[in-house]
């Protein structure tokens, strides 16, 4: 927390902050409402929304942030399309009259995928913001893209030699610094998982320790998260496989609308423990377990210890296949 206050009456605020290079804002307002900035010595940002559309607020005074905002403009669209051509598929399971149908809108989704992906590439790479370069590269699944993630973290630092953010950002990846913090605190393979406690939809208190004597994988996901929607399919196989030789899975969700946490529990057939605070990159969960991107989890030993982590598509099953007998 660094700095807050309250609106006037006609809904205007002002709050502060102090900073030598430009960093990453967010600004949470009540009903887990929040928004992102760029900030930079010398901004000024100057925010104009209505509350009951928060996303479409403009912003000036601050050209990273409203670099930012563009950038987070073409991910609700792109999020939209990829959730529209899903909805299309779904509709067309198992109709084989519609097989055209199908492999049109498959082969539709593949590519709106890769654009999507090319579309943040280009702009992890081109942006003039660090703190925005840093955002967009976090949004890419590392089992899928290392060669590209790992060049972006060797080149940063020539982009941006004055960020210590990028060198931190770049050290951690690249494993060329020590960890600042320790195992106890920071999750690793190995380490104990932490403990949690939450509330399932339907307000059922869910507890880690409870599920000691089973594997157990804890999900961190949303229903906004592109990459974690159509990750859901490869959690949902996994499951059915392992659910009746003690798998548990308990997906910690990072929305801060309840209903649209709710329908897609439902639209993605999530049959397994959830839990969200509802408050967004807020949620201390996520917090304890150091998550800066998602899709991410962790897959935690029936003595309760961390035995791997971010297992995605086939490596999930081939994990759980080695240790699940």
């Amino acid at each position: 927390m660094i700095d807050s206050g309250k609106t006037s009456p006609t809904g205007e605020f002002e709050i502060k902050a102090t900073n030598k290079e430009e960093k990453l804002y967010r600004i949470k307002f009540e009903k887990g409402q929040n928004l992102l900035l760029a900030l930079q010595s010398g901004d000024d940002a100057n925010i104009i929304g209505n509350w009951n559309s928060l996303e479409d607020y403009t912003v000036s005074g601050s050209k990273s942030s409203s670099t930012l905002k563009g950038f987070l403009n073409n991910l609700k669209q792109n999020i939209t399309d990829i959730n529209t051509l899903q909805f299309i598929l779904d509709s067309l399971k198992g109709k084989p009259e519609k097989d055209s149908l199908f492999k049109a809108a498959e082969t539709d989704l593949r590519n709106v995928n890769t654009d999507f992906m090319t579309y943040i590439k280009k702009f992890a790479d081109t942006t003039q913001s660090v703190a925005s370069a840093l955002f967009a590269v976090n949004m890419i699944n590392v089992t899928y893209e290392k060669p590209y993630v790992t060049t972006f973290y060797q080149t940063i630092t020539k982009r941006f030699p004055q960020s210590t953010f990028a060198k931190l950002f770049a050290d951690r990846f690249l494993g060329t610094s020590k960890p600042a913090i320790s195992s106890t605190e920071n999750p690793t393979t190995g380490s104990p998982a932490p403990d949690f406690s939450g509330n399932s939809p339907d307000g059922k208190k869910i507890t880690l320790s409870d599920f000691k004597g089973s594997y157990v994988l804890v999900d961190f996901w949303a229903s906004w998260c592109g990459p974690c929607r159509n990750e859901n399919p490869n959690v949902v196989a996994a499951y059915n496989q392992f659910k009746n030789k003690k798998l548990v899975i308990i997906g910690i969700s990072l929305d801060s609308n309840k209903d649209k946490w709710t329908e897609a529990i439902a639209k993605d057939n999530l049959t397994w423990n959830h839990i969200s605070e509802l408050k967004g990159w807020g949620c201390s969960i996520a917090r304890d377990y150091k998550v800066e991107s998602i899709p991410q989890n962790f897959l935690i030993d029936p003595q309760g210890n961390i035995i791997a982590q971010n297992l995605k598509g086939e490596n999930l099953i081939n994990k759980l296949t080695e240790i699940i007998k």
